[in-house]
């Protein structure tokens, strides 16, 4: 069998931070490997095995070893994001990236200039929308359904919490964002409303959607949402609500103070270094 070498040392990391701070939820575990780890002794508490005849190995030195592995592979992991600076959608992947710390390929797509609908894009997507993300052999367009696949394929930095409740409403708040708001003011459609009934009417359209939108996300997270959107942790529906709201404000100029809750995520959110590097003016296409 064919062991892949940066697997072994993201599962190796992943294992050292499950001994050192508990962080991994056992959810997962019993989730991957059908195993109840609740009776699990730590290293501090008694055991059967005999410490004495057990060979030390450091941390550094393991993580050492496979990233010699994996340098002298020939098999290469590299993720690849098709993106446009400007696009919401495209901005919730960048942010989910960084946040759990992935490395990746950004390839401009200049929607302006119609690169969506080049033959090269349209086998990645029919739909001719970013982002698209590649991972080997895997080609997923749609955020939402890039969002879980990295959920499900990359552990680190959990974007959904093992509570059901809490997980479904993040879910929700994500598809509101995702189906009942921005595809509503996407640029296309938007053009389209544009040339049939005029710019104000576009504009008023698109404040409707979004306002509607916000109402139901506030009353939807005010009893959850504390540093952010559904507590102290970053979970997916900070990831969907952060771009949406930068783009209602500074786009279509959105009041955000009839949206308290749902402000001081968006404020929580703006601190953080990995929203930061994922906003548009930071991307590599961005219009100068």
């Amino acid at each position: 069998m064919k062991i892949n070498p940066p697997l072994l040392l993201q599962i190796n990391r992943s294992y050292l931070k499950l001994v050192k701070g508990d962080n991994f939820p056992r959810y997962y575990f019993q989730r991957w490997f059908g195993a109840d780890f609740s009776h699990t002794e730590t290293p501090t508490t008694k055991s059967n095995i005999d410490a004495s005849s057990a060979v030390p190995i450091s941390s550094s030195s393991m993580e050492s070893n496979y990233s010699q592995m994996a340098a002298d592979s020939t098999w290469v992991s590299k993720i690849i994001l098709y993106s446009f600076w400007q696009s919401s959608c495209s901005w919730r992947i960048r942010f989910a990236l960084n946040l759990k710390g992935l490395s990746y390929e950004y390839r401009a797509v200049n929607i302006d200039k119609g690169e969506q609908f080049t033959s090269e894009f349209e086998k990645l997507n029919p739909l001719h929308y970013v982002p698209v993300l590649v991972d080997g052999d895997v080609v997923i367009s749609d955020s939402y359904a890039i969002l879980l696949y990295l959920e499900e394929n990359y552990c680190q930095r959990p974007l959904l919490p093992v509570e059901p409740q809490l997980r479904a409403l993040n879910l929700q708040a994500a598809s509101i964002v995702s189906s009942s708001m921005q595809p509503l003011h996407m640029l296309s459609v938007l053009r389209y409303m544009e040339e049939r009934v005029g710019p104000e009417e576009k504009q008023s359209w698109a404040k409707f959607h979004i306002q509607k939108g916000f109402s139901a996300l506030e009353k939807l997270l005010t009893g959850s949402a504390g540093k952010y959107a559904t507590g102290k942790e970053v979970y997916m529906a900070d990831v969907f609500l952060a771009p949406q709201i930068a783009v209602a404000t500074k786009r279509f100029n959105i009041d955000m103070s009839q949206f308290p809750t749902l402000s001081r995520i968006y404020d929580s959110c703006k601190a953080l270094p990995e929203f930061q590097a994922s906003s548009p003016e930071r991307q590599p296409d961005a219009a100068l």
